[in-house]
Parts: structure tokens; sequence; C-alpha cells
């Protein structure tokens, strides 16, 4: 019969304020600030010779420092680049290189321990930059809003990076780690409520918390844009920080973005697009909508192939709170990177992706409801002048020769075509085609079993009538004797009759009373009639009627 769902086109098109906006992610082109890199290599050669390093009031050992660098030879490693795979070292890039040996040198990725807590998450705060520095100039839906709330400090694979309507890591991880710690001082406690509450796994036909008593509230989480154009998305201006970048991925000069859904944590050294400073920057943002029925929760997970993020069972991780199909990959890498080493990794091993990553993690089955983003740029060089203006309008945040690019990222259309996952046989179908079968090979229909169905019940009902009956009769002597309970009228007051003496009559005086003397008739003269019955003439026929010889009879 194939498989259980069927994917088909809706007849209506989804309204874009239906549509969660994508999270957006952009990055300088280094992951960290060149002089904390300096510090961190400069405090692991003290400390390896047996020198105190006090850096913050906290001294250095030689095992933080040399695990220090190890979490920045994952996120900057020259081998993690284009250039280190062809042996290019441009020192422009600032990117790390293994002048010392750290092997051996490890940090649990446990965020409570005074190494964590005390010395690692404040240097990496330090050496990665701060949003609101570098992103000024920011509009949502045309209201200017400050680029510090906005956009949110994420340490990733890359180093700092900045993200905007993306779920925290403390409210999508069970168990927290450096990452999500580096970024739980972004977000207020009214920020992290809303995304824990939030609903990142609707389906458009539910109600919308948008509406309500007072109109829409554009203040939803996560946000969406109400009408297209590039005016009512998200604008911003991104500067350059030349001078003090440091472990840079690629070989260009420009700034690096990607987008995603909310509820998936960003992935920019894998998936970002570099982009140019000195530009106005057009992002346009194509949804690519794939809904989901809820009926089809009653199936058994692996029998639809797909999982929901509330799904138990398979669906369930250990170190996420809701299933989506990136979010099982990360935990399928950590596994895999843990039972080879016993270890925590920023990035994952390419070899995992080398051998495919579906194959590796087979039991990442996708979302059932699905949106993902398709975008189209296009970009054209700022002149002086207009570069002029907004350095005067952002004098705190741009100086004279500071080099920027203003952005814009959104939805270029009202409303976008959906596809909708539903059951290839509704319940009433698959009742109709068991029936048919069975009619087919019994020769029964439904009315037959309408018929045995009643048939039954009357028999049912029937033989409880005669229990009833039979428990409200009375047993005497071992013997069937049945109570009859029968209506007496009440009873009445006898009422005496008076009594008339009347004399006795005699017999023969009733008679002689009713007796009437009756002359009788003159006899007449009679005309015989001949009649002749079966041929015999001279024999009189009897009367035909009784009555016949009487005056008066009328033939």
């Amino acid at each position: 019969m194939g498989h259980p769902l069927v994917v088909s086109t809706e007849t209506n098109e989804v309204a874009i304020g239906d549509v969660d906006f994508p999270q957006v992610t952009v990055s300088l082109p280094g992951g960290f600030n060149y002089s904390a890199m300096v510090n961190a290599e400069r405090n692991f050669l003290l400390a390896k010779i047996g020198n105190d390093v006090a850096e913050d009031e906290f001294s250095w050992s030689r095992n933080d420092a040399g695990g220090l660098l190890q979490i920045i030879d994952q996120t900057c490693s020259l081998d993690t680049t284009y250039a280190g795979l062809n042996e290019v070292n441009n020192q422009d890039n600032n990117n790390f290189i293994k002048s010392v040996n750290i092997d051996g040198y490890h940090l649990y990725d446990d965020p409570t321990t005074k190494t964590i807590k005390e010395r690692i998450i404040p240097f990496l705060k330090k050496a990665t930059y701060n949003c609101g520095d570098v992103i000024t100039g920011c509009f949502l839906n045309r209201k200017s809003i400050n680029c510090g709330l906005l956009f949110k400090k994420r340490f990733s694979e890359w180093g700092g990076t900045c993200m905007f309507n993306g779920i925290p890591g403390p409210v999508t991880r069970k168990i927290q780690t450096m990452q999500s710690v580096l970024s739980l001082g972004e977000y207020t406690a009214e920020e992290i409520e809303k995304w824990s509450v939030a609903n990142l796994d609707k389906d458009i036909q539910q109600k919308d918390e948008r509406v309500t008593n007072k109109g829409v509230d554009n203040s939803r989480t996560p946000w969406r844009q109400t009408s297209p154009g590039r005016t009512s998305g998200l604008s911003f201006i991104i500067k350059d920080e030349s001078g003090e970048k440091g472990s840079v991925h690629g070989e260009g000069t420009g700034f690096i973005l990607t987008v995603a859904h909310p509820s998936d944590e960003p992935k920019i050294k894998r998936f970002g697009k570099s982009l140019p400073f000195g530009h106005e920057v057009f992002i346009s943002i194509t949804p690519i909508l794939l809904l989901a029925d809820d009926d089809i929760k009653k199936m058994e997970p692996d029998e639809r192939g797909y999982y929901f993020g509330d799904d138990k069972g398979n669906a369930e991780l250990k170190y996420y709170h809701k299933y989506t199909k990136r979010n099982c990959f990360e935990e399928c890498i950590s596994d895999a990177v843990f039972n080879q080493c016993n270890c925590t990794a920023f990035v994952a091993p390419e070899e995992m992706y080398d051998l495919g990553i579906l194959s590796a993690c087979q039991a990442c089955l996708p979302n059932c409801r699905q949106t993902k983003y398709t975008i189209s740029v296009t970009s054209s060089p700022l002149t002086q002048k207009h570069m002029t203006e907004y350095r005067g309008r952002y004098k705190e945040q741009l100086e004279n020769d500071d080099t920027f690019s203003i952005v814009y990222v959104y939805f270029d259309m009202d409303s976008y075509q959906a596809s909708r996952r539903s059951a290839r046989y509704s319940t009433f179908e698959e009742v109709g085609l068991v029936g048919g079968t069975i009619s087919m090979i019994t020769g029964l229909t439904l009315l037959d079993l309408i018929e045995a169905i009643v048939v039954i019940a009357a028999l049912i009902a029937a033989q409880h009538k005669i229990r009833t009956i039979v428990s409200s009769m009375e047993f005497n002597w071992g013997r069937f004797i049945p109570r009859l309970t029968w209506f007496v009228p009440p009873l009445q007051e006898m009422i005496e009759l008076p009594v008339i003496n009347v004399d006795p009559l005699d017999a023969q005086e009733i008679v002689d009373g009713f007796t009437i003397d009756v002359e009788p008739l003159e006899p007449q003269e009679t005309v015989e009639h001949p009649i002749v019955i079966s041929g015999q003439a001279g024999n009189p026929s009897p009367p035909l009627h009784p009555l016949e010889d009487l005056p008066g009879f009328i033939v």
C-alpha cells in the first residue's frame, strides 16, 4: 500500500505572518581578537616553565592554559581552512599555528568547575567581540531597536558570532556547557521565559499567539515579519574590525552570514555566506514550508519515518529538550567523539561528514514539520559620501575610517506555497477498505453485520428481562410459586335498599292480560297452478320463500 504518509500541495498559500522569520547569524572574518590569542599562548608558555601567570586575579596552571589553547585550536586552527588544505599560511589571517605542543592537555566541559567558571569563560568573553560594538543602526519592521538587544553573542565552532531570532543555548540544551553558559548573560529573564514556552513545531492551522484582545502582537517569539519588503524586515549596519581580526576562516575580507530555523543552533562555519564590506547588501528570504496534520501523531514514529519535536521514545535526545534533525546530528557527533577520545569538541570531525552524516547518524529522522530557507543575495557598493553620512549619524560606533556594510534581510512576498504531510488513508477510508475486502471474500455486507448485532442485542435484552422477572419471584419449599400482585379496589360502604311489599301475580292472569281476539278470514277461491319439476308434471313445487303465500308478498 506504499508509505503511510503522502505529501500534497496546500490549496491556500501561507501568509508571511504565519511563517517564522529565520534565525540570522553574522560574524566578522575572525572568530577571536588577535590580542587575546597572543595572550593565551603567552600564558601557556609561562605556565609551562613554572612561572605564575596572574590575569584577572586568577593564576593559570599549565593544564588550564593548555586546555584553553585546545579550545582555540579547534575553532581557528589553520587546518580547518582552505588555506590549510593547500598549506598556504597567510600571516594577515592570524590563524592559530601549533608552535607549541599542546597534546595531553584537556578540560572537562563542566561550567560548574572552578577552572571553567573562573578562568575559561571570562577569558572567552573578552576574546570575542560584543555584538553592540560591531553592529549598529538596527531596524525591525521600520522601528529602531538597540542592536545589543536584537543580536546575542553566541560562541560557536567559528568563535564569536552574533545571532538574531535564535533559541538561546540554555533553553535548548538539557546539559549546560561552556557554549550555553557563555550566552546566558546575553538574555533577560523575560526573554528566556518567552523562548522556553515558544512552540517552534506548530502547524499554521493552530491558534496564533500573536492575536490578542488588543490586536496583533508583533513582539512574539520567535519574531515574524508581517508585511513584505526590505524595510519591513531586519536591517542593520555591520563594521569591519580588521585591526583586531584573528582566527580568520576564509581568504576573503568580508563578513559571514547564515540563516537557519529559530529552533536550530547556527552552523556558520559550514553554511555561512561571505558578503563584502563597503556595500549595500540585500538578502531576500524564500521559505520552503512543509506542514503536517496532527492526526499522524497517532502513528508510531518508526512507521511514519518522521519525528515531531515532542515525540518520545527514540526521538528523545539526551542533550536537547526538543527534537530537530540538526540537534540529532549534533548529539550523534558528540557521542562519536566521546566514544573515540572520552572528550567533547566544538567542531565536528570532518571524517563523519566525509563518510556521509546521514550514513553515520541513521537514527536521525527528518522532522514532520519543516521550514527551510533559501536566500538570494545582491549588493552594490556604497559611495564615500554615503559612508561619511552614516559615520556622522552613528558616531559612537563608527569612526572616521571605519568600513561597513548596510544589510537588509527580508521576505519579498506576502505569501508562499506550502506542502502538507497527511495520512494516506483516513480512518473512514480504512474502515471502508476493510469492509469492502471482507464483503468481497465472505459475501457479508454491512447490513448483515447490523442485523446480527440487532439480533444479539435483542437476545441479550430478552435474557436480561427474564432474569429480572425470575429475580422478582419467591421460592417456597423448593417449588416455583410465582407471586402475583392483584389490584384490589378499596372497600365501599354497603347501602341498604328499602323493601316494598308487592302482591304476587298469577301466571294465568298475565297471559290473559295479553290475549287478543282475532276473527278468521273469509275463504277465497284457490287457483291451482300446475308446476313441473324435473320434467314431472302435476307435482306441485314447494314455495321458493317461506312467506310467499302470505298476502302482500312481492316477488
